[in-house]
C-alpha cells in the first residue's frame, strides 16, 4: 500500500470511529524510524496533539493533488478498512453489531458492492427472526474475507 492509501485508511477510520489516535500514533512512530519518510507522515505526526479534526484535516489537505481516488485505489483503502474491522472483530475488540455498523459506515466513503450496502439490514432481519442467522453469517464471512491485513 502507498503512504497515501495508508493515510486515507486512517482518515476514514478516525472519522467513523474504527481507528483511534493511539493507533495512528503507533503507526506513524514506526514509519518515522525509516530514513526516507513520505512528507504526509511527518505532517500528520506533527498534528497528533491537536485532535482528530486537525489530523483528518491535515490528511485531507495533504492528499489533495497527490492522491486520486480511482476505483482500484479506493478498493484498496476499502479492503484495508475491512481488514481492520475483521481483525478487531476476531480479536474480540468489537462485537458483531459494531462490526456490522462499521461495515455499513464504509458505504459513505466508497463505491461498494451490494453486500456491503445490505449488511446492516440483513443483520437486523436476522436478529428479528425474518431471515436466517446462517444466511447472515455467510454474508458477513464473504465481506470480511475481502479485507487486507
Amino acid at each position: 500500500m502507498t503512504a497515501y492509501e495508508q493515510m486515507m485508511k486512517f482518515e476514514i477510520g478516525l472519522e467513523i470511529g474504527l481507528l483511534s489516535m493511539e493507533e495512528l500514533r503507533a503507526f506513524l512512530s514506526e514509519r518515522l524510524r525509516d530514513s526516507e519518510v513520505p512528507y504526509i507522515y511527518t505532517a500528520v505526526f506533527l498534528t497528533l496533539d491537536k485532535g482528530v479534526e486537525e489530523v483528518t484535516g491535515t490528511i485531507f489537505y495533504n492528499l489533495q493533488g497527490n492522491y486520486i481516488m480511482d476505483r482500484s485505489a479506493g478498493n484498496n483503502v476499502q479492503r484495508l478498512l475491512i481488514g481492520v474491522i475483521r481483525d478487531k472483530w476476531k480479536a474480540g475488540v468489537i462485537d458483531e453489531e459494531q462490526c456490522v455498523h462499521f461495515l455499513h459506515r464504509l458505504t459513505d466513503y466508497s463505491e461498494c458492492g451490494w453486500e456491503l450496502l445490505a449488511i446492516e439490514e440483513n443483520y437486523r432481519l436476522s436478529k428479528s427472526g425474518y431471515s436466517s442467522d446462517e444466511e447472515f453469517a455467510q454474508m458477513l464471512e464473504r465481506i470480511l474475507a475481502q479485507g487486507l491485513s
